[in-house]
């Protein structure tokens, strides 16, 4: 294999599944995501004592799944106009299946894999300064999806957002 081809094998696009919560734009791995899903038809249970970003559990298909709302999480404001239009997305993480609430699923952003920047240290939900691996954002990119439109996207460590009980993993 020449150089040339190891090159463009590296920069192969990162493929995301873009979102809104609230005004921010937001994206996880695409292969992390089972299916995305209608809320207003499903009847969210609360749970006594979870974490305050666990909104509660739904069952889908005999399986309960917890269920995160990033607008919890990252303190964005619920707009009831637009309730109806929320979105379940069910992740795969760690053997576990959860739904992460979110405003608007945007679908599939491609980023370079050379235009994924780390993510600010400041930019943990904790304000630690310990090593990235506790961040809740794994990188930042600028995607265009058109000549005029730029947008940053804040691309979600899963596995730190869900991470129960540990330094990110929820408030």
């Amino acid at each position: 294999m020449s150089d040339q081809e190891r090159l463009a094998g590296a920069e192969e696009d990162l493929k995301l599944a873009g979102f809104y919560v609230g005004q921010g734009l937001y994206g996880i791995e695409i292969m992390r995501i089972k299916e995305v899903i209608q809320t207003r038809n499903l009847t969210v249970r609360p749970v006594p004592f979870a974490p305050a970003i666990v909104e509660g559990v739904i069952q889908l298909r005999g399986v309960v799944i917890p269920v995160v709302d990033l607008r919890r999480r990252f303190d964005s404001t619920i707009d009831p106009a637009i309730e109806h239009l929320n979105k379940l997305i069910i992740v795969s993480v760690a053997g576990r299946i959860a739904g992460l609430k979110v405003d608007r699923v945007l679908g599939e952003l491609r980023v370079a894999a050379g235009g994924l920047r780390p993510a600010p240290s400041m930019l943990r939900a904790d304000g630690e300064r310990s090593s990235g691996s506790d961040n809740v954002f794994s990188g930042v990119s600028r995607i265009s999806r058109d000549r005029s439109d730029a947008e940053m996207v804040f691309v979600i460590n899963l596995d730190v957002l869900l991470r129960g009980g540990q330094p990110g993993g929820g408030r």
